[in-house]
């Protein structure tokens, strides 16, 4: 009898041990994930600004006569004009000197280009370089044939730009592009454009802000008088 109840135990332990061997496979294996934050969206770059509206200038005009005719000109062809006055430097010519290395060389230079038919020349008094002045030109090339005629004399001639600060004027052509007043249509209006330029409008300046002064804002109230 006790034998049976040893068997009956062994076999209910074995039957146990079965049953929860088959239920841990049977389970399945659960992982804890970690939860990550999710980022916020980009936001989309502004738009670029939108481009300026195309125009173009012509100047410069170094006197109020020739700006005025011009503007006339231009208006005439149906263009809308504005004038706007600005200081630069202005091309007055071309100068042609012979530069010496002392006064007795600068007299002998003098005597040589008069005598050579350049009656035009002249010393300069006082001059550290002891010059030698040998015309003024409004064209770069009646300069240099001056400068040649003075070197086939064995003397060194320099041509040198003379330019000044001038206010002059140019005029600004609202919603006309560079290149469409420079294809022609501006030789046909019968102007003179030697001397001009055709540019694009300079950019206008921002837009001042009227913000009040720091130091108003903060500044104390003025103190009272005192009483007597």
């Amino acid at each position: 009898m006790m034998r049976i109840a040893v068997l009956v135990l062994v076999a209910a332990n074995l039957l146990y041990f079965c049953w929860t061997a088959w239920v841990d496979q049977g389970a399945p294996d659960l992982t804890a994930v970690a939860a990550t934050a999710r980022k916020p969206a980009a936001e989309a770059p502004p738009p670029p600004p939108p481009a300026p509206p195309p125009c173009a200038t012509l100047g410069p005009f170094t006197t109020d006569v020739d700006a005025a005719a011009a503007e006339q000109t231009l208006a005439a062809a149906g263009w809308g004009i504005l004038r706007r006055a600005v200081t630069e430097e202005v091309r007055e010519g071309w100068w042609v000197y012979v530069g010496n290395a002392s006064a007795s060389a600068q007299s002998r230079t003098l005597n040589a280009l008069r005598s050579a038919g350049m009656r035009d020349a002249f010393a300069m008094p006082d001059d550290p370089e002891f010059k030698v002045s040998v015309g003024i030109f409004s064209e770069e090339d009646r300069a240099e044939d001056r400068a040649s005629r003075v070197q086939r004399l064995r003397l060194d001639a320099v041509v040198r730009e003379r330019t000044s600060q001038q206010t002059v004027t140019w005029l600004d052509i609202p919603g006309v592009a560079r290149e469409t007043l420079a294809d022609g249509r501006l030789a046909q209006t019968g102007m003179q454009l030697e001397r001009l330029r055709i540019e694009a409008c300079p950019p206008e300046p921002p837009a001042a802000t009227d913000a009040a002064p720091a130091d108003a804002a903060t500044a104390p109230p003025p103190a009272e008088p005192a009483s007597r």
